[in-house]
């Protein structure tokens, strides 16, 4: 039943990434200004894409990060394009699947896992047209099993769970320990993130050049939003997680005089106070293009280091990534907005 559910809500997750695709085309012939309402500037992008692997022990068909954001108030658009001092806001919530595929019945997906968070980000746009933006997300973080993390067979939070965990020590391979048929992952989370953008104007007003930099703290806490006795982690698992992950981005965007674009990036992320077998670091370096100046692009992406997987940050090597991705809230759309605006 589960399983139902959540495959329910990763199908509603790629209905709205259609939808909201299908809205962006409508606007360059109604001129609709409803798509252009919700900007996040700190956000997820969704993917699709082959995924190598980092151990033995499975064997990847597809993963996918099919991300929405559902909004209850957002006034970047109009703050940005109306003053150039006055700060924006969004409230909203996110929900962000990660789910994998393997060539194995996994009925049909095999510990998924997914965020459902609330969030609210500040923008305030300079004099000089960059972007300094502020986020907070908070919420839950769980994959929806039942099973015990390193006990094929055994349900999670039993005596018999933990007189396997009290097996466990330093010097253990949580990698070939790990239940990956139903192991359970759960915790609630907190994230704190910033950003600062520079933006390279052109002769025509348009950023062809951009340069990004951002920085994030998630803290794993055991009481929901601080408050609530629901979905946290128990002691074993914690001192398995970690309660601390900081990330450094910087991301470069250049776009062609063909109005095609592409950019560059690197990803670090590094856990702290985790179990000593698990790989504090994971970087990645990223190649993306998106052709015919559309919000679809193609990238590929060098990894190494921890997974980002629920459990599987237990695993950890290189990996190769290949495959499609979508961003609808770049400063594009912004300066679109206005043109529209004007015409109508």
């Amino acid at each position: 039943m589960k399983k139902d559910l959540l495959l329910l809500f990763i199908l509603i997750g790629f209905c709205n990434i259609i939808t909201a695709q299908n809205s962006n085309d409508s606007i360059n012939s109604k001129a609709d200004m409803s798509a252009f309402k919700e900007y996040y500037p700190i956000h997820i992008k969704p993917s699709i894409s082959y995924l190598s692997n980092t151990n033995p022990y499975e064997d990847i068909l597809f993963d996918a990060k099919p991300t929405v954001y559902y909004s209850f108030f957002n006034n970047m658009r109009d703050n940005m394009q109306n003053s150039r001092k006055k700060p924006s806001h969004a409230a909203y919530i996110l929900f962000q699947p990660h789910i994998r595929m393997y060539s194995e019945n996994s009925l049909p997906v095999k510990t998924p896992s997914y965020r459902v968070l609330l969030g609210w980000q500040g923008l305030v746009k300079t004099t000089s047209n960059d972007f300094f933006a502020w986020a907070i997300e908070s919420g839950h973080y769980s994959n929806g099993q039942s099973g015990c993390a390193f006990g094929l067979g055994v349900i999670d939070e039993t005596p018999a769970c933990e007189a396997i965990h009290q097996t466990i020590n330093n010097q253990s391979n949580l990698s070939a320990l790990l239940n990956r048929a139903n192991g359970n992952f759960s915790t609630n989370i907190t994230k704190l993130s910033v950003s600062f953008r520079i933006n390279n104007l052109s002769k025509t007003n348009k950023p062809y050049m951009v340069h990004s930099f951002s920085a994030h703290w998630e803290r794993y806490h055991f009481k929901m939003f601080g408050v609530f006795n629901k979905g946290g982690y128990t002691d074993f698992d914690i001192e398995i997680y970690g309660k601390n992950r900081f990330g450094f981005d910087y991301e470069y965007m250049h776009t062609l005089s063909n109005a095609t674009r592409y950019t560059l990036s690197l990803k670090t992320e590094i856990i702290q106070g985790a179990h000593p077998f698990v790989e504090p670091f994971r970087n990645e370096l990223n190649i993306t293009w998106y052709p015919f100046n559309r919000d679809i692009g193609l990238y590929i992406s060098y990894i190494s280091g921890h997974d980002n997987y629920n459990y599987r940050f237990v695993d950890s090597g290189n990996q190769i990534n290949i495959g499609l991705t979508w961003d609808w809230f770049t400063p594009f759309e912004i300066k679109r907005a206005q043109k529209i605006k004007k015409s109508i």
